[in-house]
């Protein structure tokens, strides 16, 4: 029993360490593949946007020649639109920022702050950023992902393969263990067994030299003993009795 209980144990904690060197290897494969997906990151794109608007500012030029190729734009001069590049279907919602942020542009509101038109003023939609810009008597609208292309197809196969590894070692699990607690169960039956069968040897060998006791110690008594050696007999006669009695009972449960 001892050792079956170590061995359940063990199959526990090898278990506990194989999903968890699975989840540790899926989760670095995924962010290896994350990280060298072509197209580069979502970070290095986000610094780019950043790093031109600080060249544009610090210049008070915008130089859309060296603007970053994952990000679109409209430019706006005196209310007229004097520039735009944009992707097939992330030009709608651009378009959308650029009226917005005209209409409300005057006095805009962030965390309880009024920022006015000399400031960036950016708006998220879940991976979307957008963002506005005076530059100068400019003002450039910005849009890029913080996302990236095949990012979906990574992380749907990156949640599979969660899956899996703790779903097929889950199962070989409850497979051994079931195999593990059957042996346990077997175990103790066949020790239970055993024990019977011993207890019943030893009262099926008792019953005899019991019987024998209780014959001649009857027959004493029917020889008219003085009455010390009567009560002496009769304790041996009740005892037996009583030993006779536990071991009937011991065989009757083997039954």
């Amino acid at each position: 029993m001892e050792k079956a209980n170590v061995k359940l144990g063990k199959t526990v904690l090898l278990y506990l360490l194989v999903v968890g060197a699975l989840i540790g290897a899926v989760t670095a494969i995924a962010i290896f593949f994350l990280n060298n997906i072509p197209g580069g990151s979502a970070d290095d794109t986000e610094k780019r946007v950043e790093a031109w608007i600080a060249n544009a500012v610090k210049s008070s030029e915008l130089d859309l020649d060296s603007f970053p190729e994952n990000a679109d734009y409209i430019v706006e001069a005196g209310g007229n639109r004097i520039d735009s590049k944009t992707k097939d279907g992330k030009a709608e919602k651009l378009e959308e920022y650029f009226t917005y942020y005209k209409v409300y542009s005057q006095t805009e509101y962030e965390n309880g702050e009024t920022k006015n038109n000399d400031l960036q003023w950016k708006y998220l939609d879940g991976q979307e950023v957008y963002l506005a810009q005076k530059i100068g008597d400019k003002t450039i609208f910005i849009h890029y992902s913080l996302g990236v292309a095949g990012e979906w197809i990574v992380l749907g196969i990156t949640v599979l393969a969660y899956i899996l590894a703790i779903l097929i070692p889950s199962i070989i699990f409850i497979s051994t263990l079931k195999k593990l607690v059957f042996k346990l169960a077997e175990e103790k039956w066949r020790k239970e067994y055993e024990t019977k069968q011993k207890m019943a040897q030893i009262a099926h060998d008792l019953k005899t030299p019991l019987t024998v006791i209780r014959g001649n110690a009857d027959l004493l008594l029917e020889n008219n003993p003085d009455e010390e050696s009567k009560e002496s007999i009769e304790a041996i006669i009740k005892n037996s009795e009583r030993i006779a009695k536990s071991v009937l009972e011991i065989l009757e449960n083997d039954k």
